[in-house]
């Protein structure tokens, strides 16, 4: 067994011995896990006990296995992903079946030492057979035990990378109306301010109806990258179709009128053309409403309205400018 495995497999059972936690399939599964993979569920919950001092009980550590077992136990998410969470939740029950037989084995191994302790008749070399024999085991586990870990972690990757994916707009990268609500949800919950702006391509439909939807595509890629690279560091989303949000954690309104003023004039001082001919398209611009939020969801869903008034406004005004609730 090499230093480093040897070393996994007595921290382990120092962990249980530590906790007064015996030795079975279950809490060897725990404590491994909360060693190996702190940032998984089971091992923030198992961190969240311990951190000052306190020590695990068997009632606690069976609550928090029932309640992250399978796939939950390595961070998965709580939607379907196919074949990957199908594939994670295969490694998990395999990382449970290595721990019952790392556990059986040495339980195995417990009892051959205390026959042949019994027996011992000054010959050595039998117990040095059995010694031999849990070390081979021991290591096959171990590795086999490394590279379920490292496959889970892989996977854990892939599902947040998916995650992700699921909360951005396909078309410009930024956040989509799951992601828009989660985050808002989030501030609510805060209690803090926070400024809520719709921005809207002006005269969009006739880019569409004279240059085509790859071309509109094209136009409402643009206008996200000048906003989210205006308004940066602060939150920019697709809010649908050819309209955009920023969420700015503030309640000065002012401020926020005049950063979405910067974005619109950097974005109608460009020059754009078509690819295909080099033909001028004129001006493209957005128009923009800016409300103040305070308070919890109701205020959001309030301030989205009068976001969308002002900007309704913005629209009879003339365009191309951004006006505050």
């Amino acid at each position: 067994m090499s230093p480093m495995q040897s070393d996994h497999a007595a921290k382990v059972m120092a962990f249980l011995e530590r906790h007064r936690l015996p030795p079975s399939p279950q809490n060897y599964a725990l404590a491994y896990i909360a060693l190996n993979d702190a940032g998984s569920p089971m091992g923030r919950a198992v961190e969240a006990i311990i951190a000052e001092g306190y020590r695990i009980k068997q009632d606690e550590a069976d609550e928090i296995f029932d309640r992250h077992g399978g796939i939950a136990i390595f961070g998965s998410q709580e939607r379907n992903d196919g074949e990957l969470t199908a594939h994670l939740r295969h490694q998990a029950i395999k990382l449970g079946e290595l721990a019952s037989s790392a556990a059986d084995a040495t339980g195995a191994f417990a009892r051959e030492l205390s026959e042949e302790a019994g027996a011992f008749s000054g010959d050595s070399s039998n117990t040095l057979s059995i010694v031999a024999r849990m070390i081979e085991q021991s290591l096959d586990t171990q590795t086999r035990l490394t590279a379920a870990m490292d496959e889970v972690k892989a996977l854990r990757e892939e599902l947040e990378a998916a995650r992700h994916d699921a909360q951005r707009d396909e078309l410009t990268g930024l956040a989509n109306r799951r992601a828009i609500d989660g985050y808002l949800g989030e501030l609510a919950a805060k209690g803090e301010p926070r400024i809520i702006a719709l921005c809207d391509i002006d005269h969009f439909k006739s880019v569409n109806d004279r240059y085509g939807h790859n071309v509109g595509d094209r136009v409402i890629k643009l206008v996200a990258d000048t906003l989210d690279d205006a308004c940066s560091p602060h939150f920019v989303g697709r809010w649908g179709g050819e309209e955009f949000i920023v969420v700015i954690p503030s309640g000065e309104a002012a401020a926020a009128v005049k950063l979405l003023d910067f974005a619109r004039s950097e974005l109608a001082d460009k020059e754009f053309k078509l690819r295909e001919t080099d033909e001028p398209m004129g001006l493209i611009s957005f128009s923009g409403g800016v409300a103040l939020a305070t308070g919890g969801a109701e205020a959001n869903a309030a301030s989205l309205r009068q976001a969308d008034q002002a900007l309704y406004r913005a629209k009879a005004a003339g365009r191309n400018c951004i006006l505050c609730a």
